[in-house]
């Protein structure tokens, strides 16, 4: 540890090398047979040798502590806060619990003899108490100590964790509009309506329906969604806070239709309802005008939300690597700065330069000129690909995606098989966007936003492959 403290080129790294230094003696103290010293006949009162071998007991649980913190920090490639958050989950659950009820345990007689009360009763009422209370301790004990490790980033951290409780997702969405729907039913007399709106594949779906299905069913087969959200798009805005007009509604074999868009005229999904008269007076209007705001919010919310979790999705592989690129810069000694420099899996452009490589993968200046051809993993396999860089790329690429192939007792319609499917097709196959999309039984918008979750776990399974191939240099 000294020399790696001295070949150390960062403070945080001579930090943590300077507290293992100093507690790895922490082990040999407690194991050295100090009382033999004393010799059969002791100097000193033999209450006060209890006394000071419970001091050093401590002292050597706090010193083996620091030392295992000091060890947790080594080749994870994770930042800081998630390591101490994972040190102090750990110890909170672990010693510190144990070592609590440990104390109680052994607490328990002279506390039975002092409130008068059987010992096994008591013992059993404790155990109950600490097992219940313990946790709760935690619980409320746990927000100040991640207070300390968040201390630069609390806002960030404290909104991050109050984002799932605020956010309003597909259940949510599912629950207004029925029940909004509901109402607007219920003012009209009316025993079936429905919302419809896009879908994940970029279609248009029903969302949620009330009353008769097979009438829903019925309509919506004999006029295709896709066509009459055609039509209903054509028709004239409306304010929000004004009564929609009669205009505003599309009639169609007893249903009344009404466009939900969003603020900027964009079209949200529709309404639609039941109603044999061949007219909606003002106060029908006012009711679903008012009640079909509050459902073009909700629409409007959760695909700004979807976008926003898209987004989140496509830099996730950017924050990992970048996460692994400041832990390595981090941890960086005269050595390991020879691996850093050759580490293309760290460069935050890594899953796009995957992305380029398996687009060009039977051939183009993507595959023949990237990046990828200095991975350590390649330049392992270049000898048994007859010294062409290229083919050697195209294998290692070929094992990542034959990495993710699933067990053959996997339900075939599960997501790792449409996605291993994809890959195999599109990429080791060659097939076109329009042959795959029709043998895989699904829409081209819904293949490229699976296709594009495929690239990135290719290129996450790259960065496992490359992180193998590097330990086992270093281990050499």
């Amino acid at each position: 540890s000294l020399r790696v403290r001295q070949a150390a080129l960062t403070p945080t790294l001579r930090r943590r090398m300077t507290y293992l230094s100093l507690t790895f003696v922490g082990p040999a103290i407690a194991v050295y047979p100090f009382l033999i010293i004393l010799g059969p006949e002791y100097f000193i009162p033999f209450a006060l040798v209890l006394f000071l071998v419970a001091i050093g007991n401590v002292a050597v649980m706090l010193m083996t502590t620091v030392m295992v913190y000091s060890i947790a920090f080594q080749g994870l490639p994770l930042p800081d806060r998630l390591i101490k958050q994972d040190f102090i989950r750990w110890v909170l659950y672990g010693p510190f619990v144990g070592v609590s009820i440990a104390l109680f345990l052994r607490a328990t007689p002279v506390l039975a003899r002092w409130l008068g009360l059987p010992e096994q009763a008591l013992l059993t009422a404790g155990v109950v108490i600490m097992t219940v209370m313990m946790p709760l301790f935690v619980n409320r004990l746990k927000p100040y100590l991640d207070a300390l490790v968040y201390a630069q980033d609390h806002a960030e951290i404290d909104y991050l964790r109050t984002l799932p409780r605020n956010t309003f997702t597909q259940a949510d969405l599912r629950s207004l509009l029925e029940n909004t729907l509901v109402v607007v039913c219920g003012a009209l007399r009316s025993e079936t309506g429905f919302v419809a709106a896009p879908d994940d594949a970029g279609s248009y779906t029903v969302k949620t329906l009330v009353g008769s299905r097979q009438v829903v069913r019925r309509f919506v087969n004999d006029h295709p969604l896709v066509d009459l959200m055609g039509r209903l798009s054509r028709l004239p805005p409306r304010s929000s806070g004004d009564t929609p007009p009669v205009e505003s509604f599309l009639r169609i074999e007893g249903f009344w239709l009404l466009p939900l868009r969003a603020p900027d005229g964009e079209l949200l999904g529709c309404l639609g309802v039941a109603y044999p008269h061949d007219d909606l007076n003002t106060d029908a209007r006012r009711l679903i005008g008012a009640l079909a705001h509050r459902m073009e919010l909700a629409l409007e919310t959760v695909q700004m939300q979807q976008r926003l979790f898209d987004t989140l999705r496509g830099l996730g592989p950017d924050m990992q690597s970048l996460q692994h690129l400041s832990t390595q810069l981090e941890q960086a000694t005269p050595a390991s700065l020879q691996t850093l420099e050759s580490d293309v899996a760290a460069l935050p452009e890594f899953p796009q330069l995957v992305k380029e490589a398996l687009a060009h993968y039977w051939g183009g200046p993507k595959l023949s000129e990237s990046p990828l051809l200095g991975l350590r993993t390649v330049r392992r396999v270049l000898e048994e690909q007859g010294g062409s860089p290229t083919r050697a790329l195209q294998a290692v690429l070929r094992q990542a995606i034959e990495n993710l192939r699933p067990d053959a007792q996997l339900d075939p319609s599960a997501q790792e098989w449409l996605l291993y499917n994809i890959l195999e097709m599109r990429f080791l196959q060659g097939r076109r966007i329009r042959e795959t999309a029709d043998r895989l039984a699904m829409s081209e918008s819904d293949l490229y936003r699976k296709q594009r979750i495929a690239v990135e776990e290719v290129a996450r399974q790259l960065a496992l492959m490359e992180e193998a191939a590097n330990r086992m240099v270093v281990e050499r």
